[in-house]
Protein backbone atom coordinates (compact mmCIF):
# COMPACT_ATOMS: atom_id res chain seq x y z
CA UNK A 1 0.00 0.00 0.00
CA UNK A 2 1.48 3.63 -0.48
CA UNK A 3 0.56 6.82 1.52
CA UNK A 4 -0.66 9.09 -0.81
CA UNK A 5 -0.19 13.01 -0.42
CA UNK A 6 -1.39 15.54 -2.57
CA UNK A 7 -0.62 19.34 -2.41
CA UNK A 8 -0.17 22.72 -4.05
CA UNK A 9 3.28 22.85 -4.77
CA UNK A 10 5.01 26.45 -3.94
CA UNK A 11 6.88 28.38 -7.38
CA UNK A 12 10.17 29.72 -6.57
CA UNK A 13 12.37 32.26 -8.46
CA UNK A 14 15.19 31.07 -10.44
CA UNK A 15 18.56 31.76 -9.12
CA UNK A 16 21.37 31.46 -11.12
CA UNK A 17 24.07 29.28 -9.59
CA UNK A 18 27.31 28.05 -10.91
CA UNK A 19 26.94 24.12 -11.89
CA UNK A 20 29.44 23.71 -8.65
CA UNK A 21 27.28 25.38 -6.24
CA UNK A 22 23.97 24.17 -8.06
CA UNK A 23 24.45 20.30 -7.19
CA UNK A 24 24.48 21.46 -3.78
CA UNK A 25 21.62 23.43 -3.65
CA UNK A 26 18.24 22.65 -2.40
CA UNK A 27 15.09 25.08 -2.76
CA UNK A 28 12.08 22.75 -2.62
CA UNK A 29 9.25 23.30 -0.43
CA UNK A 30 9.18 20.22 1.51
CA UNK A 31 12.50 18.62 1.64
CA UNK A 32 13.99 19.00 4.94
CA UNK A 33 13.95 17.96 9.09
CA UNK A 34 10.92 18.44 10.85
CA UNK A 35 10.13 18.91 14.72
CA UNK A 36 7.08 18.94 17.25
CA UNK A 37 5.87 17.66 20.40
CA UNK A 38 3.20 15.51 21.08
CA UNK A 39 1.71 14.67 24.70
CA UNK A 40 2.11 11.04 26.47
CA UNK A 41 1.19 10.14 30.40
CA UNK A 42 4.60 10.45 30.92
CA UNK A 43 4.94 14.17 30.15
CA UNK A 44 5.83 16.25 26.78
CA UNK A 45 8.12 14.59 24.09
CA UNK A 46 9.67 14.85 20.51
CA UNK A 47 8.21 14.19 17.00
CA UNK A 48 10.81 14.32 14.31
CA UNK A 49 10.28 13.84 10.58
CA UNK A 50 12.50 13.79 7.41
CA UNK A 51 11.45 14.12 4.39
CA UNK A 52 13.49 14.19 0.76
CA UNK A 53 12.95 14.48 -2.62
CA UNK A 54 12.65 11.44 -5.04
CA UNK A 55 12.77 13.85 -8.22
CA UNK A 56 9.69 14.29 -10.82
CA UNK A 57 7.60 16.08 -7.64
CA UNK A 58 7.74 13.33 -6.11
CA UNK A 59 8.38 12.60 -1.96
CA UNK A 60 9.19 9.97 1.01
CA UNK A 61 10.14 9.89 4.25
CA UNK A 62 9.95 8.88 7.79
CA UNK A 63 8.14 10.27 11.25
CA UNK A 64 9.78 8.87 14.40
CA UNK A 65 7.93 9.64 18.08
CA UNK A 66 10.35 9.70 20.60
CA UNK A 67 10.13 8.45 24.21
CA UNK A 68 10.74 11.52 27.18
CA UNK A 69 12.70 9.27 29.89
CA UNK A 70 13.89 5.96 27.58
CA UNK A 71 17.32 6.03 26.36
CA UNK A 72 17.00 2.17 25.95
CA UNK A 73 14.10 2.55 24.20
CA UNK A 74 13.51 5.93 22.95
CA UNK A 75 11.39 5.49 19.51
CA UNK A 76 8.25 4.76 20.58
CA UNK A 77 6.34 4.50 17.02
CA UNK A 78 8.02 4.89 13.63
CA UNK A 79 5.97 5.64 10.75
CA UNK A 80 7.49 5.11 6.94
CA UNK A 81 6.53 7.65 4.59
CA UNK A 82 6.03 5.97 0.89
CA UNK A 83 6.40 7.36 -1.85
CA UNK A 84 3.73 10.50 -2.39
CA UNK A 85 3.59 13.15 -5.12
CA UNK A 86 1.91 16.57 -4.50
CA UNK A 87 -1.19 17.32 -7.01
CA UNK A 88 -1.96 21.23 -7.22
CA UNK A 89 -5.05 22.18 -5.84
CA UNK A 90 -6.23 19.64 -3.14
CA UNK A 91 -5.63 18.59 0.73
CA UNK A 92 -2.70 17.42 1.42
CA UNK A 93 -2.90 13.78 3.38
CA UNK A 94 -0.60 11.58 5.47
CA UNK A 95 -0.39 8.69 5.96
CA UNK A 96 2.48 7.14 7.65
CA UNK A 97 2.78 3.06 7.54
CA UNK A 98 3.99 1.02 10.70
CA UNK A 99 6.17 -1.73 10.02
CA UNK A 100 4.73 -4.43 12.52
CA UNK A 101 9.05 -5.11 13.45
CA UNK A 102 12.71 -4.77 12.45
CA UNK A 103 15.37 -6.23 12.66
CA UNK A 104 18.31 -4.04 13.67
CA UNK A 105 22.14 -4.91 14.70
CA UNK A 106 24.07 -3.00 17.41
CA UNK A 107 26.47 -3.98 19.63
CA UNK A 108 27.22 -7.48 17.57
CA UNK A 109 24.09 -8.49 18.96
CA UNK A 110 20.66 -8.67 16.63
CA UNK A 111 17.86 -7.68 17.71
CA UNK A 112 14.07 -7.51 16.72
CA UNK A 113 12.30 -4.34 17.66
CA UNK A 114 8.28 -4.06 17.55
CA UNK A 115 6.01 -1.34 17.45
CA UNK A 116 2.37 -0.84 18.06
CA UNK A 117 -0.12 -0.37 15.68
CA UNK A 118 -0.48 3.35 15.90
CA UNK A 119 -2.00 4.67 12.83
CA UNK A 120 -0.35 8.03 11.95
CA UNK A 121 -2.79 10.46 9.82
CA UNK A 122 -2.18 14.39 8.79
CA UNK A 123 -2.33 16.89 6.25
CA UNK A 124 1.02 18.46 4.82
CA UNK A 125 1.87 21.74 3.51
CA UNK A 126 5.14 23.16 2.65
CA UNK A 127 7.03 23.60 6.07
CA UNK A 128 4.23 22.04 7.93
CA UNK A 129 3.03 18.95 9.50
CA UNK A 130 -0.27 18.24 11.24
CA UNK A 131 -1.81 15.23 12.26
CA UNK A 132 -2.24 12.50 14.91
CA UNK A 133 -1.30 9.49 16.57
CA UNK A 134 -4.22 7.30 16.97
CA UNK A 135 -3.82 3.91 19.35
CA UNK A 136 -5.37 1.96 21.71
CA UNK A 137 -3.94 0.52 24.86
CA UNK A 138 -5.52 -1.42 27.71
CA UNK A 139 -8.69 -1.27 25.93
CA UNK A 140 -8.53 2.68 26.03
CA UNK A 141 -8.97 4.14 22.55
CA UNK A 142 -6.93 7.90 22.47
CA UNK A 143 -5.41 10.09 19.95
CA UNK A 144 -2.48 12.85 20.77
CA UNK A 145 -2.47 15.85 18.60
CA UNK A 146 1.06 16.95 16.68
CA UNK A 147 2.34 19.66 15.07
CA UNK A 148 5.39 19.55 13.28
CA UNK A 149 7.33 22.51 11.52
CA UNK A 150 10.49 22.20 9.32
CA UNK A 151 13.29 23.72 10.57
CA UNK A 152 17.18 24.37 9.60
CA UNK A 153 19.10 21.37 9.49
CA UNK A 154 21.35 21.60 13.47
CA UNK A 155 24.72 21.77 12.55
CA UNK A 156 27.29 19.03 14.19
CA UNK A 157 28.93 20.65 16.78
CA UNK A 158 32.19 19.58 15.54
CA UNK A 159 31.65 21.84 12.61
CA UNK A 160 34.90 23.40 12.06
CA UNK A 161 36.72 21.96 14.95
CA UNK A 162 40.76 22.61 14.72
CA UNK A 163 43.56 19.83 15.12
CA UNK A 164 44.54 19.23 18.69
CA UNK A 165 48.31 19.33 19.38
CA UNK A 166 49.91 16.90 18.19
CA UNK A 167 47.08 16.38 15.18
CA UNK A 168 48.35 15.80 11.49
CA UNK A 169 46.77 18.17 8.78
CA UNK A 170 45.39 16.21 6.03
CA UNK A 171 43.55 19.03 3.79
CA UNK A 172 43.45 22.15 5.47
CA UNK A 173 41.56 23.70 2.35
CA UNK A 174 44.84 24.40 0.36
CA UNK A 175 47.51 21.95 1.24
CA UNK A 176 47.75 19.38 -0.65
CA UNK A 177 51.14 17.54 -0.54
CA UNK A 178 50.20 14.70 2.26
CA UNK A 179 48.31 12.68 -0.73
CA UNK A 180 49.91 10.26 -2.91
CA UNK A 181 48.20 12.01 -5.68
CA UNK A 182 46.53 15.14 -5.46
CA UNK A 183 44.38 13.98 -8.38
CA UNK A 184 40.55 15.72 -7.03
CA UNK A 185 40.20 19.27 -7.58
CA UNK A 186 39.53 22.29 -5.04
CA UNK A 187 36.51 23.71 -5.28
CA UNK A 188 34.90 26.05 -3.41
CA UNK A 189 38.23 25.39 -0.71
CA UNK A 190 37.00 21.43 -0.80
CA UNK A 191 38.09 18.50 -2.34
CA UNK A 192 35.93 17.47 -5.01
CA UNK A 193 35.40 13.31 -5.87
CA UNK A 194 37.09 12.57 -9.18
CA UNK A 195 39.69 10.70 -11.56
CA UNK A 196 39.92 7.79 -8.79
CA UNK A 197 40.59 7.21 -5.39
CA UNK A 198 42.63 9.45 -3.28
CA UNK A 199 45.07 7.67 -0.78
CA UNK A 200 47.75 9.80 2.15
CA UNK A 201 51.10 9.29 2.07
CA UNK A 202 50.86 8.93 5.90
CA UNK A 203 50.76 5.23 6.60
CA UNK A 204 50.12 5.12 10.29
CA UNK A 205 50.14 1.83 12.16
CA UNK A 206 48.75 2.42 15.52
CA UNK A 207 45.13 3.84 16.44
CA UNK A 208 43.94 7.45 15.78
CA UNK A 209 41.48 9.75 15.77
CA UNK A 210 40.47 10.69 12.11
CA UNK A 211 37.96 14.15 11.86
CA UNK A 212 36.69 15.29 8.37
CA UNK A 213 34.06 16.98 6.99
CA UNK A 214 31.66 16.08 3.76
CA UNK A 215 29.03 16.98 1.96
CA UNK A 216 26.51 15.17 -0.63
CA UNK A 217 25.35 16.28 -3.40
CA UNK A 218 21.62 16.85 -4.41
CA UNK A 219 20.76 14.13 -6.80
CA UNK A 220 16.58 13.43 -6.34
CA UNK A 221 16.48 11.28 -9.48
CA UNK A 222 19.12 8.46 -7.78
CA UNK A 223 18.56 5.71 -5.80
CA UNK A 224 19.99 3.48 -3.21
CA UNK A 225 23.64 3.64 -3.87
CA UNK A 226 23.75 5.92 -6.76
CA UNK A 227 22.96 8.37 -4.20
CA UNK A 228 26.04 10.78 -3.60
CA UNK A 229 28.30 7.46 -3.01
CA UNK A 230 31.56 8.13 -1.64
CA UNK A 231 33.85 6.33 1.00
CA UNK A 232 35.76 6.92 4.30
CA UNK A 233 38.16 4.12 3.94
CA UNK A 234 40.44 3.21 7.46
CA UNK A 235 43.65 1.90 6.56
CA UNK A 236 42.72 2.23 3.51
CA UNK A 237 40.68 -1.32 3.72
CA UNK A 238 37.87 -0.41 6.20
CA UNK A 239 35.16 0.91 4.57
CA UNK A 240 32.73 4.16 6.83
CA UNK A 241 30.23 4.95 4.24
CA UNK A 242 29.36 7.94 2.83
CA UNK A 243 25.54 8.41 1.04
CA UNK A 244 22.79 10.79 1.12
CA UNK A 245 21.15 9.01 3.39
CA UNK A 246 18.78 11.17 4.40
CA UNK A 247 15.00 11.27 4.99
CA UNK A 248 15.54 6.76 5.37
CA UNK A 249 14.57 4.48 8.26
CA UNK A 250 15.86 1.72 9.52
CA UNK A 251 19.77 2.16 7.87
CA UNK A 252 21.74 -0.54 6.65
CA UNK A 253 25.63 -1.20 7.20
CA UNK A 254 25.87 0.57 3.36
CA UNK A 255 24.36 3.73 4.45
CA UNK A 256 25.74 6.70 5.46
CA UNK A 257 27.51 6.38 9.05
CA UNK A 258 27.66 2.26 8.68
CA UNK A 259 30.75 0.12 8.60
CA UNK A 260 30.36 -1.28 5.45
CA UNK A 261 29.61 -5.47 6.10
CA UNK A 262 30.18 -4.57 9.68
CA UNK A 263 27.66 -2.73 11.60
CA UNK A 264 24.67 -0.01 10.14
CA UNK A 265 24.15 2.85 12.13
CA UNK A 266 22.51 2.53 15.55
CA UNK A 267 18.94 2.48 15.21
CA UNK A 268 18.02 4.81 18.87
CA UNK A 269 19.65 7.45 17.27
CA UNK A 270 17.18 6.97 14.42
CA UNK A 271 19.16 8.84 11.56
CA UNK A 272 21.64 11.13 12.39
CA UNK A 273 22.29 12.46 8.60
CA UNK A 274 21.39 15.87 7.37
CA UNK A 275 20.33 16.54 3.57
CA UNK A 276 22.09 16.64 0.96
CA UNK A 277 24.51 20.24 0.57
CA UNK A 278 24.86 20.68 4.01
CA UNK A 279 28.06 19.78 5.84
CA UNK A 280 28.44 16.76 7.64
CA UNK A 281 31.07 15.53 9.78
CA UNK A 282 32.94 12.60 10.96
CA UNK A 283 34.99 12.25 14.18
CA UNK A 284 36.21 8.47 13.59
CA UNK A 285 38.01 6.20 15.89
CA UNK A 286 40.35 3.22 15.01
CA UNK A 287 41.40 1.33 17.19
CA UNK A 288 44.51 -1.48 15.77
CA UNK A 289 44.12 -4.79 16.64
CA UNK A 290 46.48 -7.62 17.50
CA UNK A 291 46.57 -10.97 15.84
CA UNK A 292 49.24 -12.48 18.40
CA UNK A 293 46.36 -11.09 21.32
CA UNK A 294 43.43 -12.28 18.76
CA UNK A 295 42.09 -8.59 19.19
CA UNK A 296 40.33 -7.40 16.28
CA UNK A 297 40.80 -3.62 15.35
CA UNK A 298 37.41 -1.60 16.51
CA UNK A 299 35.95 1.53 15.06
CA UNK A 300 33.65 4.22 16.87
CA UNK A 301 32.13 6.79 14.15
CA UNK A 302 30.50 9.90 15.50
CA UNK A 303 28.03 11.23 12.75
CA UNK A 304 27.27 15.11 13.14
CA UNK A 305 28.34 14.48 17.00
CA UNK A 306 26.24 11.53 17.85
CA UNK A 307 27.78 8.38 18.01
CA UNK A 308 26.29 5.90 15.39
CA UNK A 309 28.73 3.45 15.86
CA UNK A 310 30.44 2.54 18.99
CA UNK A 311 33.74 -0.06 19.20
CA UNK A 312 32.51 -1.91 16.10
CA UNK A 313 35.05 -5.27 15.50
CA UNK A 314 36.08 -6.18 12.55
CA UNK A 315 35.30 -9.95 11.65
CA UNK A 316 38.58 -11.47 11.25
CA UNK A 317 37.40 -12.86 8.18
CA UNK A 318 37.87 -9.16 6.48
CA UNK A 319 41.17 -8.03 8.69
CA UNK A 320 43.37 -8.26 5.72
CA UNK A 321 41.75 -7.65 2.88
CA UNK A 322 39.29 -5.17 4.27
CA UNK A 323 35.27 -4.47 3.45
CA UNK A 324 35.77 -4.45 -0.53
CA UNK A 325 37.00 -1.51 -3.01
CA UNK A 326 40.11 -0.68 -0.78
CA UNK A 327 43.83 -0.84 -1.21
CA UNK A 328 45.57 -3.19 0.44
CA UNK A 329 49.02 -1.48 2.07
CA UNK A 330 47.76 2.16 1.30
CA UNK A 331 47.90 5.16 3.52
CA UNK A 332 46.25 5.15 6.69
CA UNK A 333 43.46 6.88 4.68
CA UNK A 334 41.45 6.50 1.43
CA UNK A 335 38.64 8.71 -0.04
CA UNK A 336 36.59 6.27 -2.35
CA UNK A 337 35.42 7.85 -5.96
CA UNK A 338 32.08 6.36 -6.83
CA UNK A 339 31.35 8.66 -9.38
CA UNK A 340 29.64 11.47 -7.71
CA UNK A 341 30.94 14.63 -6.44
CA UNK A 342 30.87 14.31 -2.68
CA UNK A 343 33.05 16.90 -1.37
CA UNK A 344 35.40 17.08 1.77
CA UNK A 345 37.40 19.21 3.71
CA UNK A 346 39.24 20.31 7.46
CA UNK A 347 40.78 16.50 7.68
CA UNK A 348 43.41 15.60 10.28
CA UNK A 349 44.38 12.85 12.22
CA UNK A 350 45.60 12.77 15.89
CA UNK A 351 47.68 9.34 16.39
CA UNK A 352 46.04 7.97 20.49
CA UNK A 353 48.85 5.68 22.27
Amino acid sequence: MKAVLTSALSVFGAVALTAAEAQFAIDDPYVGYYEGTFATREGEARVEAQIRSLGSGAYDGFIAFLSPNNPEKPIMNIGVIEEFRPVAGETNWLNALQPESLTVKTDDQTTKLTFPNFPVTGQVSPGLIKGKLAAELFGQRFTNAFDLVRKAPKPSPTLGAKPPKGATVIFDNRDRDQWKEAKWPTVNGALQVGQGNLTTKLALTNSYLLHLEFRTPHMPEARGQARGNSGVYLRSVFEVQVLDSFGLFPLADNDCGGVYQVRPPDWREVNASLPPGEWQTYDITFREGSMEDNRMPEITVVHNGRTVVNRAKIPPALVVNGTGGGEVGGGFLMLQDHGNPVQYRNIWVQPLE
